[in-house]
């Protein structure tokens, strides 16, 4: 039973998506907790925190904010993939095993796919019909 705990461990310690997932996991559950959050002081007193204007601009914001983030999320990704695969050949296996285990990469990764997700998130629970309408001030 130790071992398979070990083996365990280890496999998701050297997957190279483990870290990032988890990170996942969090803004998925902090973006319910912000939201059931706001959505039970209905913006009193929170507005000092957050965004104040319409739905529109902040349909924008989030937007740009989530595009930014997929966007520098994968040119950082395929640069450093291309890097990788280069050095590779000269340095050997290695190298690869070490990347993967490192945790650095693993969260920057990480952040910035759990940014362009919640903003994701948030962006679909925007209402912006009548006198309904509810931007999340968090």
């Amino acid at each position: 039973m130790k071992t398979k705990l070990l083996n365990l461990v280890e496999i998701l310690r050297s997957s190279f998506w483990f870290v990032p997932a988890l990170l996942l996991v969090a803004v998925w559950i902090l973006s319910l907790a912000t939201l059931t959050l706001d959505a039970t002081y209905q913006g009193q007193a929170l507005e000092i925190f957050g965004y104040t204007r319409g739905p529109d601009g902040a349909r924008m914001l989030l937007s740009t904010v989530a595009g930014s983030a997929i966007g520098v999320a994968g040119v950082s990704f395929s640069i450093t993939i291309a890097a990788l695969s280069l050095a590779s050949s000269q340095l050997g296996p290695r190298l690869l095993r070490t990347f993967m285990r490192d945790v650095g990469n693993q969260l920057v990764l990480g952040t910035l796919l759990a940014t362009f997700l919640y903003c994701l998130l948030i962006l679909r629970t925007i209402n912006g019909t009548g006198n309904e309408a509810f931007v999340p001030h968090i």
